[in-house]
C-alpha cells in the first residue's frame, strides 16, 4: 500500500473505532486476517489482514467481507488440527473484552499500531498495543503504546515543498510472471505497470475491496507458492541422491580394474619415483603403455593400497546402490507426482496437501509424503506385515528414537557400530512381533551402519521406552537399557 493511501485509510479507520469495545476476535484461518467485532449502535468489525495484500478497514458487522463458510470450517478444522491453538491465540485472548483508543502509523512506513486499553480482574486499566504489519508474514504482535513511534518531523515548513495534493484512491492489480497475484492501493494513478485499476470514494472501501476480492486467491497463492518450494526441494533431493547411486553403480564396475592396477603398480614400483603424478609403465605384455594416476605425497606401496581401497569401495557399493536405487526410483517419482498435484490443486485441495505435509506435533507420528509413507524415514515391511522405520541422519535418528517412537515399540541399532535408529511399531497392535520379523529388523540396522559390508554383524535391540538421550549430547546418540543382542546377516527384505 502507498504510504500516502495508509494515511488516508487509518485518518478513517480511527475515528469509527475509537471507544468501543472489542465483543469477539476471530482468526481467519485462510487469509490469516483478523476480525474484531467491535459494540456499538450498529455493530462493525475491524479486519486487519497483515499478509498480502496487506489491510485494515471497517465493515458494518455481518456485511464485511470475508472468507466463504467453507473457509471458516477449514480454519475450525486447522485449529483443532494444531490442538486448538492458532499463530495469533495470545493476542486474541489479550483483546477480549478490550477497548480500543486509536489507530494510528507504526514505526515503519507499513505498520499500524491499533491502542487499546484492557482492565483486569484488579480493576487496573492496562493500555497495549496491537503492531499490525502489512505484507508480513506473521504480521501481528502485542507491544507497548509508543515503543517505536515515528519521530516527529522537523518544524521546517517554509524549507519544504508541499507535497501533491492526493488523487482518488485506487485498487490496482497485476499477476508477475511467476503467475502469482498482486494487488495495492493508491492515492491516485498506478506508479508501475498493471492490468486493472478501480477508483473508490474512499480508502476505507478499497481496503474492503481488496480484501474481498484478492485476500483469498492471494491466500491461496502463497499456499501453493510454499507447497511447490517445498515439494520441489525433496523432488530435487531425491533425483540428486538417485543420480549419486547410479555414478556409484558405474564406478563400482571399475573394481576388477583398479585392484589390477594396483597390482601392476607394485610389479612396476622400480619404474616410478616418488613425487610424480602419473605412473608411465608397460603392461603385462611388456609392450602397451599404462598411464596410472598418483598421488605426488604418497609412496609407490601407499599409491598401490589406495587403489585396493578403491576396488574394495566399489565392490561394496556393487552391494548396496542396486537396492538403494530401487527404493529411490519410486520416492522420486512419488516428489515428482506431489509437485503436479500442488500445480493442478484448488484451495480444498490445497489444504488438505498442506495437513498431510504437515510436521508432527510432539509425541505423534512422523509427517507423511503423498502416499501415506513417512517422510524424513526409509520404510521397510518385515514377515508378519510390521513396519520398520529407519533414520537418514543423526538428526533424524533423535527425531525417530525420542519423538515418533512409542515406548513399546522396539528400537535397533548395530552394536559398537555407526548407524542408523531403526524402529520396529508395535505399540497399540496389542501383538507381538515373532523372532523372524526381528531378525529381519535387526538385518536392516546392520545394513544401514558401519558394519553394512560384513558377514554377520552384532545388533542390539530393547523397548524405546529404555533408550534415551544424554543431557547435551550430540545428535545420534542414545543410551541403552536391557538390551539383548542378536547377531544377523546385514540385508534388506526382499520387496
Amino acid at each position: 500500500m502507498h504510504p500516502t493511501a495508509l494515511e488516508l485509510l487509518i485518518a478513517e479507520v480511527s475515528p469509527a473505532v475509537a471507544g468501543l469495545s472489542v465483543k469477539d476476535a476471530r482468526l481467519d484461518a485462510t487469509t490469516g486476517a483478523l476480525h474484531l467485532t467491535l459494540a456499538a449502535r450498529a455493530p462493525r468489525v475491524l479486519t486487519l489482514a497483515p499478509e498480502p495484500p496487506g489491510v485494515l478497514f471497517v465493515a458494518p458487522a455481518g456485511r464485511q467481507p470475508g472468507a466463504a463458510a467453507g473457509a471458516r470450517r477449514r480454519g475450525r478444522a486447522e485449529a483443532k488440527r494444531r490442538g486448538g491453538r492458532s499463530d495469533y491465540s495470545p493476542i486474541v485472548r489479550e483483546l477480549a473484552t478490550a477497548t480500543i483508543e486509536e489507530v494510528r502509523k507504526g514505526p515503519r512506513p507499513s505498520a499500524v499500531e491499533v491502542v487499546f486499553s484492557r482492565s483486569d480482574s484488579g480493576g487496573r486499566t492496562r493500555r497495549r498495543a496491537l503492531l499490525v504489519e502489512l505484507n508480513r508474514r506473521p504480521g501481528l504482535s502485542l507491544v507497548e503504546p509508543g515503543t517505536g513511534a515515528q519521530p516527529e518531523a522537523d518544524a521546517a515548513p517554509a524549507a519544504r515543498e508541499a507535497p501533491p495534493a492526493p488523487g482518488p484512491p485506487t485498487v490496482h492489480w497485476r499477476h508477475d510472471p511467476q503467475g502469482r497475484l498482486h494487488a495495492s492501493i493508491s492515492a491516485g494513478p498506478p506508479t508501475s505497470p498493471c492490468e486493472g485499476s478501480r477508483e473508490f470514494a474512499t480508502c476505507n472501501d478499497a481496503a474492503a475491496h481488496v480484501f474481498a476480492e484478492f485476500g483469498v486467491p492471494m491466500a491461496v497463492e502463497r499456499l501453493r507458492h510454499r507447497l511447490l518450494r517445498q515439494a520441489r526441494t525433496e523432488f530435487e533431493r531425491k533425483a540428486r541422491a538417485a543420480e549419486k547411486v547410479r555414478a556409484e553403480i558405474e564406478e563400482s564396475a571399475r573394481a576388477d580394474e583398479y585392484r589390477r592396477l594396483g597390482q601392476l603398480l607394485l610389479s612396476r614400483k622400480d619404474q616410478v619415483r616418488r613425487g610424480d603424478v602419473v605412473a608411465r609403465v608397460l603392461d603385462y605384455d611388456n609392450a602397451t603403455a599404462v598411464e596410472i594416476p598418483l598421488n605426488a605425497a604418497l609412496t609407490v606401496a601407499q599409491n598401490a593400497e589406495a587403489l585396493f581401497r578403491r576396488a574394495k569401495r566399489a565392490e561394496r557399493r556393487a552391494e548396496k546402490a542396486p537396492a538403494r536405487l530401487a527404493q529411490l526410483g519410486p520416492e522420486t517419482e512419488r516428489a515428482r507426482a506431489l509437485v503436479e498435484e500442488i500445480e493442478r490443486a484448488d484451495a480444498h485441495a490445497l489444504g488438505a496437501i498442506e495437513a498431510r505435509l504437515a510436521p508432527p506435533e510432539r509425541g505423534g507420528q512422523a509427517p507423511r509424503t503423498a502416499d501415506g509413507d513417512r517422510a524424513r524415514f526409509r520404510t521397510y515391511t518385515v514377515t508378519g506385515g510390521w513396519q520398520v522405520l529407519v533414520g537418514k541422519s543423526n538428526r533424524d535418528n533423535d527425531v525417530l528414537t525420542h519423538k515418533v517412537a512409542r515406548p513399546g515399540d522396539l528400537w535397533f541399532h548395530a552394536r559398537q557400530a555407526a548407524g542408523s535408529h531403526v524402529i520396529l511399531r508395535k505399540a497399540g497392535t496389542g501383538r507381538e512381533p515373532d523372532q523372524a520379523a526381528i531378525l529381519e529388523a535387526a538385518a536392516i540396522a546392520a545394513y544401514h551402519s558401519k558394519a553394512g559390508t560384513s558377514k554377520r554383524a552384532a545388533v542390539c535391540y530393547t523397548e524405546a521406552r529404555f533408550v534415551r538421550k544424554p543431557r547435551g549430547s550430540a545428535p545420534g546418540l542414545a543410551v541403552v537399557a536391557r538390551e539383548k543382542v542378536v547377531m544377523v546377516a546385514p540385508k534388506l527384505p526382499e520387496a
